[in-house]
């Protein structure tokens, strides 16, 4: 199988939506340390990716699941680290989608739905399953356009893995080259 179901939930639980640690030349964008502190009031929109905003409550469903890991003594201190994290994995969904969208690449509608499906199973009672969405800072609508995304994602890099010259070429090193190229020709603007 080309992408597993259950790899493709676990993206989705996780809303890191393809993305590796940062590193590259759109990390290098941003200016400073990664720890340094946050603008006050923080931004609403955080950065731009090819003219396209992303917002902050945008990272933030990601920077909550990396912070709920953290101690709470560290939680304060880590924070401005942990949404820049966030903020640069989310940059890099976006290259990916962007670049999926623009090859024509689309996810297939049964995976989305079957998904979704898994996911509201998993949370079978109405409270369990708005208390889920609440976590993840989603409603069920944003939730199938999350899936969707991820799975757009996927599918690009299932075509870019069967299109790869290099025979071998890991799942991780693919990803990893195609992100090189797209940051190396995109407009990024980080705001954090």
């Amino acid at each position: 199988m080309s992408v597993t179901r259950a790899a493709v939930t676990a993206l989705a639980l996780s809303l890191a939506a393809c993305s590796r640690s940062p590193g590259g030349p759109a990390a290098s964008a941003s200016p400073a340390a990664p720890d340094r502190p946050l603008p006050s009031p923080v931004p609403e929109i955080v950065a731009r990716v090819n003219g396209q905003p992303i917002r902050i409550h945008q990272i933030l469903p990601m920077a909550k699941a990396e912070l709920d890991r953290v101690s709470v003594a560290d939680r304060e201190r880590r924070k401005p680290e942990v949404l820049r994290h966030a903020l640069q994995r989310y940059v890099d969904r976006e290259l990916l989608l962007q670049e999926a969208l623009a090859r024509g690449v689309t996810a297939d509608a049964r995976q989305v739905d079957w998904s979704y499906d898994q996911m509201r199973r998993e949370h079978a009672d109405e409270k369990a399953w708005e208390e889920f969405l609440a976590e993840q800072g989603l409603d069920p609508q944003s939730l199938r356009a999350e899936l969707r995304s991820q799975h757009t994602v996927a599918a690009l890099l299932e075509q870019e893995a069967r299109d790869s010259p290099v025979p071998g070429t890991t799942p991780g090193e693919v990803q990893d080259a195609l992100l090189a190229r797209l940051r190396a020709r995109a407009r990024i603007e980080l705001l954090l």
